[in-house]
Order: structure tokens, then C-alpha cells, then sequence
């Protein structure tokens, strides 16, 4: 490449610097023409003076040390050093001989570049760290929702309110244990039978022949009443006023305030006082299912002998109702555990028979429901026994043993003498069928 002389600069992307001795080229400007000590332009014949910069092609451009050729640098290195001299053209003259020497260095132009484009690397980097960090722990934290979702293996309030009978082994342990839910807890049963004969929860028994709507179990969110009605068998066949339980209804804040009713046969199955359930099916009423069949176990093996009407409740807090629908009244099985608070005439569950006996529940629940807490529609008038029972409720021997024992009894308002007497009669015997039931049977010819 040739270094072009001007009357201003020399041309070339070519950084010469001068000899620090004579501050001339060999073969440049005249001897005696200077140029300003940083910025002066080569002058044809001048010196140049150290520090010049010389650009191919521009006229009286400066001359820098280290001038830049193309992508080389060119550097001083004493007389007969180097191995090119400068002159108007770039010739080379051998090792030893020039006074400039060929080094390598980058193109300055890249080095301008490289600033903006680190810069923007940097930022290309960083936003993509970020989406990379985000997603990461997006996926740990879906990831984390997930393992938490399939490591727990039972969905422990799904199916809480039947977890008795609906819930696995499995799911019961691993609920009780986690969540305190689904633990074993003791059911035991009220059973209410015939003209009615009454197992409580703590396994006393008793008969209850007064006429009226009665408490069976009453607890701060649970409510069941029976209403016990004389029906015509007892009338015109036994020749007493003694009751059988006609109709049974359960409400209360554990089935959200609804109400559910089952009557005998010569009745309904409603929900709310809507019938439901005509016919053999299943309905709901609230947080309980209502199911009506054929099947269950019967509350009195004495009316084995008639069609099988049974409605089956089940009810939220592991509350079981069996009723089992005769011509003109009907049994009842109530499992369920232990309330604060409850009573009734199925017994306090206190796991005390003694405090359950018929003077007991009659003193407490002989008087009927007050109408304010009244959950059938409309009351019926209470009446207390007066009929004292029938020899074949009562054989002689018995009945003198009873007169006895209800003579010494203080009598109350809601426990009769007749009652008493019935009471002390009754054989007591979970499996003893109701007189009414054998009466029946012998009417029906069985």
C-alpha cells in the first residue's frame, strides 16, 4: 500500500511514526518542513513531527505514534531495526535494515463494537436468566402442589358425613391420624318396637304406652321425636288405651334444618312435608339419603310374616335410622354415637341402665314435646294410661308381683299406675314381640 503524498497529510490507514532522532521519513517530506508536535499535517519535504497521524487519502490529517494499517499495527523500533521502511510506497528492505515493524492488533473498529454488544448480550442473558429462574420455580412450586396432592392419598372430608359405612379401613386409619377424623367411636342402638317396647342406648328397657309426641333422642344439633298414637287393635283387642309409635320424625341443625318424616303404612315419607318416595327408590332430604326397600333386619321377628316396607336414613355425624312401615304403625332401630347433651326416651348414654329405667325417662319425658319445639305438624293431645294390662299381657302371678312393686313406687306426673304397671309386666326381652304383632297374626289366620 502506497503512503501518498499532499500538500496537507499523508493518506493511510497506516499509523508511521517518525525517527525520535531526526523526526523525519526515510523518503517522506523535505527536510525542513515541520508540522505541529500532535496534530500537524504532513507538508511535502517537511519533518514530521513525533506523535503524527497519518490517514491514506485525507489530506493533512494528524500523524499518531502506533498508527494503524488495516487490521495491523506499525511500530518505531530504531533505525536499521525493523524490517520495512516507510516511503512512499510500503516497501520492504529486510530484517535489520527499516525502521518500522509489522505487530498484530485487533481492528480498533471491533473493539468500538464490542462495548454495545456486551452490553446487549448481558441484557439478553439476564431477561433470559429470569424467565428461566421464573419457570423453575414455577414447576417446583407446581411441582410441589402435585406431590403434595398425590402424597396425601385420602381426600378425608369427602364422604365425612356416612364415614362409617362408606370409608375403607384404610381410609379410616389414615384420616384418624392425620386429621382426627373417621377415629372408631362406639355406635349403640335404641330399638323401639310394638305397643312400644323401648331398648335404650345403655341397654335398659321399658314400655311406654302414653299417648302423645314424645322426645326419643334430643341433643343440641340432632332433634328425633315419635309420635305414639292407640290404634285399633289395641282398642278393640287388647281392650286398653296403651300406644304403639304411629309415625317418626328427625330434624335439627346436623341435616341442615330439615325435616324428615316416616309414617306406618296408612301415612307418608316426606321431606319437608312433601312426599317423597311412593314407591321403592331413594331420595334426599337435606344432608341425610332416604332409601326404601325390602331389605334390613327386622326390629320385631313377629312380623316376619307381612311384606318387608323398610326405610333406611342415613344421616349426616354417623347417625343410622331403620324404619321398618306396618299396616298401622311402625319399628324403629337409631345407631349412632354419644352427643353432649342428649336424652330422651332412648336413654342419656351415660353407660348407666339405672338412670334409663321407665320411672326415670317418665319423670323426665313423660310430659310430652312442648309445642314450641314441636317438629310434626300439629300436636295431638296427651293421655296417660289409666287400662290396666290384660291378663294376657299380664298372667296373675305377674300382675301381683307388678301391683306390688308400683304401689311402693312414687308415681309422678307422666308415670301412671297402669303404666308402671305395664311396665313391671313386660317380659323386658330385647327379641319379645309385641302383643299387638301376635294379635295380628291370629286375626290373618297365621
Amino acid at each position: 500500500m502506497a503512503w501518498v503524498s499532499s500538500t496537507r497529510g499523508w493518506g493511510s490507514s497506516t499509523r508511521g511514526v517518525s525517527s525520535p532522532a531526526t523526526n523525519t521519513f526515510v523518503g517522506g517530506p523535505a527536510p525542513g518542513t515541520r508540522l505541529g508536535p500532535v496534530t500537524g499535517s504532513y507538508v511535502q519535504g517537511g519533518p514530521i513531527a513525533t506523535g503524527g497521524t497519518y490517514v491514506q487519502g485525507v489530506q493533512g490529517a494528524p500523524i499518531a505514534p502506533g498508527g494503524t494499517y488495516g487490521s495491523e499495527d506499525w511500530q518505531f523500533v530504531g533505525n536499521s531495526q525493523g524490517a520495512y521502511e516507510p516511503v512512499e510506497s510500503l516497501v520492504y528492505v529486510g530484517p535489520g535494515k527499516g525502521s518500522v515493524q509489522k505487530v498484530g492488533r485487533e481492528d480498533s473498529r471491533w473493539r468500538l463494537l464490542l462495548i454495545p454488544f456486551s452490553i446487549i448480550m448481558l441484557a439478553l442473558i439476564g431477561v433470559l436468566l429470569f424467565f428461566v429462574i421464573r419457570d423453575q420455580r414455577s414447576v417446583v412450586f407446581e411441582s410441589d402442589v402435585s406431590v403434595t396432592a398425590t402424597s396425601v392419598p385420602f381426600d378425608c372430608d369427602a364422604g365425612f358425613s356416612n364415614w362409617l359405612h362408606g370409608w375403607s379401613a384404610t381410609k379410616k386409619s389414615f384420616c384418624c391420624r392425620t386429621q382426627k377424623k373417621g377415629c372408631a367411636v362406639e355406635l349403640k342402638e335404641c330399638v323401639l318396637w310394638g305397643d312400644p317396647h323401648i331398648k335404650t342406648f345403655d341397654t335398659s328397657r321399658l314400655v311406654f304406652y302414653s299417648t302423645g309426641d314424645f322426645w326419643l333422642v334430643k341433643a343440641p344439633r340432632i332433634s328425633m321425636q315419635g309420635r305414639f298414637q292407640a290404634t285399633d287393635w289395641t282398642k278393640k283387642n287388647d281392650k286398653t288405651d296403651y300406644s304403639s309409635m304411629t309415625s317418626i320424625i328427625v330434624g335439627g341443625d346436623f341435616i341442615g334444618q330439615h325435616k324428615i318424616e316416616v309414617q306406618s303404612m296408612l301415612g307418608k315419607i316426606m321431606c319437608d312435608g312433601v312426599e317423597v318416595l311412593t314407591e321403592f327408590g331413594f331420595s334426599h332430604c337435606g344432608g341425610a339419603t332416604i332409601t326404601y326397600n325390602s331389605a334390613g333386619s327386622l326390629v320385631d321377628q313377629a312380623m316376619a310374616f307381612l311384606p318387608h316396607k323398610v326405610v333406611h336414613l342415613a344421616l349426616p355425624n354417623n347417625v343410622m335410622m331403620q324404619v321398618n312401615r306396618w299396616p298401622n304403625f311402625v319399628n324403629a332401630a337409631i345407631k349412632m354415637a354419644k352427643r353432649p347433651g342428649q336424652d330422651g326416651i332412648c336413654g342419656n348414654y351415660n353407660g348407666d341402665p339405672n338412670d334409663d329405667m321407665g320411672k326415670a325417662l317418665h319423670e323426665r319425658f313423660g310430659t310430652g314435646v312442648h309445642e314450641e319445639e314441636l317438629l310434626f305438624g300439629a300436636p295431638i293431645p296427651l293421655l296417660i294410661p289409666k287400662a290396666l294390662p290384660s291378663d294376657k299381657r299380664c298372667p296373675p302371678e305377674r300382675k301381683k308381683r307388678a301391683e306390688a312393686i308400683c304401689h311402693q313406687q312414687q308415681t309422678s306426673l307422666g308415670w301412671s299406675f297402669a303404666e308402671c304397671m305395664g311396665d313391671v309386666c313386660d317380659a323386658h326381652t330385647a327379641g319379645q314381640p309385641s302383643l299387638q304383632a301376635e294379635e295380628m297374626k291370629k286375626q290373618m289366620g297365621q
